[in-house]
């Protein structure tokens, strides 16, 4: 029997995934495993890939970062499709102010201890606002590792993943998401009211997209 196995974004944990419905198969929660000093994107995910014994008929569901994880293992698998939730398939798919951060890697910048005014920053961006959202959100990101974090941040920048033409990514974004921009010939579930964290707030929604993807696909 295939799985979902669900993959977080940065700052974030399982939990982003807790509201999410039933979907038939088995659901794997990936944890972040430690990167190795200057380990490349390809040879983590082969880790994660033999770690959780993930196969081709398996299905891979990425949040935000987790989707560019999702989309090099889909690759190295050749899997026919991936489900991408508030994430991107190229930079070019991130807002301005965040692909300008990137060009100027800013986040070298960053430090490598944790203040709880930036946990709540950003928290205030990546959510919509919701008073059940934000707290589950602001808690994840206080208990970031920072390492891992910046190591994410850098492999964002280097990325190049192009997966093969047959291959389908199905994209899940919320029109409220202030990090990711839609395209709408591109765009393939628009979630109206979605923020970043959309898989907490609009967690039906999502539920119901991916019913209905996994229902119409057949990988």
């Amino acid at each position: 029997m295939r799985k979902l196995y669900f993959i977080s974004g940065l700052g974030a944990d399982e939990k982003a995934f807790h509201r999410l419905e039933d979907f038939g198969v088995p659901k794997i929660m990936v944890q972040w495993l430690d990167p190795i000093p200057k380990e490349s994107l390809l040879n983590y995910c082969k880790r994660i890939i033999t770690q959780y014994g993930i196969t081709q008929q398996d299905i891979i569901v990425g949040l935000s970062f987790g989707g560019l994880i999702a989309q090099q293992i889909a690759q190295i698998l050749d899997q026919r499709f991936v489900i991408l939730i508030s994430s991107f398939r190229t930079k070019e798919d991130l807002r301005l102010l965040f692909k300008k951060g990137l060009q100027f890697r800013l986040y070298k910048l960053m430090p490598e201890i944790k203040f709880p005014l930036i946990s709540e920053v950003v928290a205030n961006v990546l959510n919509s606002g919701t008073t059940e959202g934000k707290p589950v959100l602001k808690a994840m990101l206080e208990t970031t590792d920072m390492k891992l974090l910046k190591w994410s941040i850098e492999k964002i920048f280097q990325q190049d993943i192009e997966l093969g033409q047959e291959a389908i990514k199905y994209n899940l974004l919320g029109n409220k998401d202030r990090v990711m921009k839609i395209w709408r010939n591109k765009t393939t579930h628009i979630i109206q009211g979605g923020s970043h964290f959309m898989v907490y707030d609009k967690a039906k929604e999502v539920s119901t997209a991916i019913k209905q993807i996994l229902e119409s696909s057949h990988p």
